[in-house]
């Protein structure tokens, strides 16, 4: 409303406020624009490095391509899938997966137990949880060929000391019954964040309700049942998933760890191994295209597991 008495008054008290108004309507504008772009750059990131990949290789999963020049397909329809749900060489594959994840349930019961020792008042406490994490931060590449050394036939550490006590060796990477074993053994050696993820979830434990049960009577076995168990099933079922995702698509290991490049018997092609094969070793019979649809069979597989441990954690995993 404009003073009728000052209209000079009037008059610049509005255009200040319109001056201010502008302003703040300009710097908004430019908060919104360096937001959207700050946002919005990963999400570039994401189509360019993730989306996109992916649907080229849904594509390529339906072609013939057996060269890196994506202007040779030639669509086959689901014959990819065909000759890969037929093809021994896939169940084998499986049947490696799976003994492979067995590293994932023996992973967290150590990884519980020696967790538990932790919170003990034990000395050097803090440094045997610095040793025990210390093989997860290193490269899977260097552990493993420092276990390759460790499990060498003629001259490794544990067979000089089996021959030096008068016992015979044994061929941890060239015969069928030791080679998975072995690489279960040092995917327990590398179970370092598992130890770290379970510590804190017993710290969190409450342990008032703890004390409370052994004043009622309760032994430690039933504290840790009732009232210890149900506290860490979220971590728990969190280590669960992320091991069996990292199970399932396991691959370095096994590529560095084979001295003929698939182990004794094919014991070390798992199905990423053979997606990899297919994709980049066996290029001239197999091809992009079968190793496109061979990583989108793992992809569903791993959807479909994942969503059935989803539903399955209603009945054990605790959230109170």
């Amino acid at each position: 409303m404009r003073d009728k008495e000052n209209p000079e008054f009037s008059d610049t008290r509005l255009f200040k406020n319109n001056t201010a108004s502008s302003a703040a309507k300009k710097l908004k504008r430019r908060e919104d624009i360096e937001g959207t772009l700050m946002a919005i750059s990963p999400f570039i990131g994401y189509i360019l490095f993730g989306l996109f990949p992916m649907l080229l290789s849904l594509v390529v999963s339906f072609t013939e391509l057996k060269s890196y020049d994506i202007t040779r397909m030639k669509f086959v329809g689901f014959d990819n899938y065909k000759t890969i749900l037929t093809s021994e060489m896939f169940y084998t594959s499986v049947v490696n997966t799976l003994y492979y994840c067995l590293s994932v349930p023996v992973n967290m019961v150590s990884a519980l137990f020696i967790a538990n020792l932790l919170t003990k008042p034990l000395k050097a406490r803090g440094f045997a949880r610095t040793v025990l994490f210390l093989p997860s931060v290193c490269s899977t590449v260097g552990v493993t060929l420092m276990w390759t050394w460790i499990y060498e036939a003629n001259y490794g550490v544990i067979n000089t000391f089996l021959s030096g006590i008068g016992l015979p060796k044994v061929g941890f990477m060239t015969t069928k019954e030791w080679f998975m074993p072995s690489v279960l053994f040092l995917s327990l050696w590398m179970g370092g964040t598992n130890i770290v993820l379970m510590q804190a979830a017993l710290a969190n434990v409450d342990s008032s309700l703890k004390e409370a049960a052994r004043i009622d009577g309760a032994r430690e076995i039933t504290v840790f049942w009732k009232i210890t168990f149900p506290g860490i099933t979220p971590t728990l079922f969190y280590m669960l998933i992320m091991n069996l995702i990292g199970a399932m698509q396991e691959m370095a290991i096994m590529q560095v760890i084979t001295t003929n490049g698939v182990g004794p018997g094919y014991r070390a092609v798992t199905l990423t191994y053979y997606l990899y094969r297919m994709a980049f070793t066996n290029t001239a019979t197999d091809g992009l295209g079968m190793g496109s649809a061979l990583s989108w069979i793992v992809a569903i597989a791993i959807i479909i597991i994942t969503r059935i441990n989803f539903r399955l954690s209603k009945k054990w995993v605790n959230y109170d």
